[in-house]
């Protein structure tokens, strides 16, 4: 059974001060009637070491979606135990996780509000988010219209090693230029106007897309709200 996952630069929350050296991933795996969320380093990324599996607060998990070919969505259900379920035969699955926020300090980095710590030197609220293409359709072709996401312009599953892929980075299905979008975790291109940026894959198996955008918090609790978002799906799943 294929695996799908995500890079995220989070080390849940951390999104915001630490590099894709320190990164960690999210994945969901297939379970029998659905998947669970994942969170450490993934089996088949054999490039850094540390524990498989890392346990997280089921509490982080906020929202999840399942999307059937035609585009037809709906709330997934989500289990309220380690790790979280999610349950669904989607042809997309798209998982939300927030860790709330986070503050630096001359004392190190805080999972609390600016305005619960003395001295904050800055705060964020962070949020992180994986879209899976399982089915190609107007389910993945589409937008879903959530705060941050990446949308392939055509079937990423018939990809081989080498090929280019244009991809749209939107957020609340508006295009978000100048975003950086990053292959494998390194950068590849900014995005335009239109929120699409090239890129070529490569390498088999599973494929790995991100972007992360900050933008300003509207409170006092934090300075700024970091949303990283990507998409995984994996090379040839559709032949």
């Amino acid at each position: 059974m294929t695996t799908y996952t995500t890079r995220f630069l989070l080390g849940f929350g951390l999104a915001g001060a630490v590099g894709a050296a320190a990164a960690h991933d999210l994945w969901l795996e297939p379970a029998p009637g659905g998947f669970t969320v994942q969170y450490g380093h993934h089996p088949q990324l054999v490039s850094h070491g540390g524990e498989t599996r890392i346990a997280y607060a089921p509490s982080i998990v906020k929202s999840a979606l399942c999307v059937d070919a035609g585009g037809s969505q709906r709330p997934a259900k989500l289990g309220s135990t380690y790790p979280v379920r999610l349950e669904g035969d989607c042809a997309v699955a798209y998982v939300l996780t927030s860790s709330g926020y986070w503050t630096k300090t001359t004392a190190g980095t805080k999972n609390l509000k600016k305005s619960e710590v003395t001295a904050p030197l800055s705060a964020w609220q962070s949020f992180e988010s994986v879209k899976q293409i399982v089915a190609w359709g107007d389910g993945a072709s589409k937008p879903l219209g959530t705060p941050l996401e990446i949308v392939p312009a055509d079937n990423p599953l018939v990809l081989r090693d080498g090929d280019k892929l244009t991809v749209r980075v939107l957020a609340n299905g508006q295009p978000v230029p100048n975003a950086v979008v990053t292959y494998d975790g390194k950068p590849r291109g900014e995005t335009g106007a239109d929120g699409a940026v090239n890129i070529r894959v490569k390498h088999g198996g599973m494929q790995l897309v991100q972007a992360s955008v900050r933008t300003p918090h509207a409170g006092p609790e934090a300075d700024e709200v970091v949303h990283t978002t990507a998409l995984s799906f994996v090379l040839g799943a559709a032949q």
